[in-house]
């Protein structure tokens, strides 16, 4: 905004209509916020945010269409911005139009292409629409850009096991007790896959871990037992 923008009294009337809007949202009185922004829009209706702000409220309340409808709005006037992207992607996504949530999250990406959760959720996309491998090179960037947070290490572990790639999802999952190690049910998924590769020896190993984590381990000990049997067997 130019240094010498001086607003008028109109913009600082949506200003106060889309402040309000902004203070129900986060009390999550989702149909107050968007009569706060209804009345911004029809006080300023050139403004991106309000709109963009609206169509938050209308997916909340999981008014789909509606939310999609104001998110393009925002994206006709201010194209650019990546986030506006990315939340009609989420938007399409849940509506189950795939290919255009796809589009709109790869647009996102194109514009700002260093953010993880684009990349997360476009790999969901890609995953529900079969592209497997596509899907592992999103996950792999969401964690590449963010190697930390354990919702882009776990998602990958669950491709991976869709996928029958059992090896890499233990080291999948290595990484995720790196980051949480006292995170049992790391453990215990780490026990499944060995399982799964008839590897019982170490899948009882990983129970142990994780019946030394989990608070109700009684749980947990006839899953051992299962597995001590196979071993004897």
């Amino acid at each position: 905004m130019p240094s010498n923008f001086k607003p008028t009294d109109k913009d600082e009337l949506a200003n106060d209509y889309n402040e309000r809007g902004i203070s129900y949202f986060n009390l999550k009185k989702y149909p107050e916020a968007i009569a706060e922004f209804t009345k911004a829009i029809k006080t300023l209706d050139n403004e991106p945010d309000y709109y963009f702000n609206r169509g938050l409220a209308y997916y909340s309340m999981k008014m789909l269409d509606q939310a999609i409808r104001d998110y393009r709005k925002s994206i006709e006037l201010y194209p650019d911005y990546a986030d506006y992207h990315n939340a009609v992607g989420a938007a399409m996504d849940d509506a189950g139009d795939l290919e255009g949530a796809l589009r709109e999250f790869s647009e996102a990406i194109r514009l700002e292409g260093d953010i993880p959760d684009y990349y997360y959720n476009r790999g969901n996309v890609y995953w529900k629409m079969k592209k497997m491998e596509d899907s592992l090179s999103d996950f792999n960037m969401c964690i590449k850009l963010n190697s930390t947070d354990q919702i882009f290490i776990y998602r990958r572990y669950e491709l991976l096991v869709a996928m029958e790639r059992y090896d890499d999802a233990i080291e999948a999952l290595n990484s995720a007790i790196k980051v949480v190690p006292g995170n049992y049910q790391y453990h215990l998924a780490k026990s499944e896959v060995y399982e799964k590769l008839g590897k019982y020896k170490e899948a009882v190993e990983a129970i142990d871990e994780a019946i030394s984590l989990v608070p109700e381990p009684a749980a947990l000990e006839r899953k051992k037992e299962e597995l001590e049997e196979k071993i004897a067997s």
